[in-house]
């Protein structure tokens, strides 16, 4: 049994008592509050013989630990003790740029200090910046120093940690990425987070994203579901490197991208996904879109080898493709489009080691094959569609995104 009432400076502990600290307190601590209860109710979540009642507040608080980068100073926290919940009323606090503020409930709070039991509960999550760098140390070789908890140890969701957090942020900065109006649920349960229903605005279009990422193995790993509309092309693909190993070719590409990505697989020590591991799927469409004016080693080869087709007047408005990922690979699957009265019908996979290997059959009306090609077809049997004969080449496409190669079969088709 205790009743506690009062208030405590916790920067006067070390003056009144011989205590040795591993981080200096500051901060007003003011309780007025009883509990009643035995070990056993504890341990078996007997809540009607565990008596709780009363508040407890907290201003002016730094905390500060080896494993985050800024301290965090909590300006005012208020807690109500009420059997068998603890309700979070208020919660004000900023750590390096970012500002949060947070209300709930917390279930289990003794069994979680006063035993092995779980920490349960239920919050919401306000904030107007929320910078993700303010959370992790971005020098390896400081936080090796500064450390004495193993990198295996920092990256595990703490498994005490039973969890349902609602987000709702202005602005969040990850790495390069400024999200907008940042929505969604955050659930951390078994040394897994899920994230539910996660929206925001990105590249002049909407993100919307779900999945999971678990520690409870010896290798992390996700899973992740991605939708994405209207983006704006050169920005999405210059800021995520996710998008560039999936089609490198969109690199030379402006207007908008639709797109829905569906991949799991396994996640490094940086917490980044292992390339090697992904299986997936995904589907895009382009809204809008040309090529850009800049022309790659890719393009140049091509129209070098194709004197017919000059690659700036493509028109790939409302092109659809589908591509599946394994064994270190992009296969696409055979999609087509038009330029001008030639029907590009484009197949084949690319490795996230950068090799390609492509095929691209371009259905060439005989006209644009040479004279000596047309006469040859003005002796055709009269009966034959010769205005409409189309002949099919196709591009091979080999080496890498760097040093591509391409090879036609036109002097073959001609024949």
């Amino acid at each position: 049994k205790a009743n506690l009432d009062g208030v405590l400076n916790l920067e006067n502990i070390t003056k009144a008592y011989p205590v040795e600290l591993d981080n200096a307190l500051t901060g007003v601590l003011k309780a007025k509050l009883n509990t009643a209860f035995d070990m056993k109710a504890i341990e078996n979540n007997a809540f009607d013989r565990i008596k709780n009642n009363g508040e407890a507040s907290i201003t002016d608080f730094v905390f500060s630990s080896e494993d985050i980068v800024n301290p965090i100073h909590i300006s005012q926290a208020h807690l109500t003790f009420k059997t068998p919940q603890v309700s979070l009323n208020s919660f004000n606090a900023k750590t390096g740029t970012s500002d949060l503020k947070a209300n709930g409930t917390i279930d289990n709070l003794l069994g979680f200090l006063l035993t092995d039991g779980k920490l349960q509960g239920n919050f919401n999550l306000n904030s107007n910046l929320l910078k993700i760098s303010d959370f992790m140390t971005e020098d390896e070789t400081a936080e090796a120093s500064n450390k004495s908890t193993s990198d295996a140890e920092s990256l595990k969701i703490p498994d005490f940690l039973d969890c349902t957090i609602k987000a709702n942020a202005k602005t969040v900065v990850y790495d390069n990425l400024n999200l907008k109006d940042v929505k969604g649920a955050l659930l951390i349960k078994d040394q897994q987070a899920t994230l539910k229903d996660m929206t925001s605005s990105l590249f002049n279009g909407a993100l919307a994203m779900s999945g999971n990422v678990s520690t409870k193995s010896a290798t992390p790993t996700f899973d992740m579901n991605l939708n994405a509309k209207e983006f704006d092309i050169p920005q999405s693909f210059k800021s995520l490197p996710l998008l560039q190993n999936i089609a490198p070719i969109a690199k030379i590409l402006k207007g908008q991208l639709n797109t829905v990505i569906n991949l799991s697989g396994d996640l490094d020590q940086e917490f980044l996904p292992n390339l090697n591991t992904i299986t997936g799927k995904a589907f895009g469409e382009l809204l809008n879109s040309s090529v850009t004016s800049s022309k790659t080693e890719l393009l140049s080869k091509l129209e070098g080898n194709l004197k017919f087709v000059d690659f700036s007047k493509l028109n790939l408005k409302d092109l659809k493709t589908n591509v599946e990922f394994g064994d270190g690979k992009v296969k696409v699957k055979p999609f087509s489009f038009n330029y001008e009265d030639i029907e590009i019908t484009v197949s084949g996979a690319h490795g996230f080691d950068k090799t390609l290997g492509y095929n691209a059959v371009f259905n060439v009306p005989a006209k644009y094959l040479g004279s000596d090609v047309n006469q040859l077809i003005g002796k055709l049997d009269s009966d034959a569609d010769t205005k409409n004969l189309k002949v099919p080449v196709t591009a091979s496409i080999g080496g890498s995104y760097t040093s591509p190669t391409v090879k036609t079969n036109l002097t073959q088709s001609v024949s």
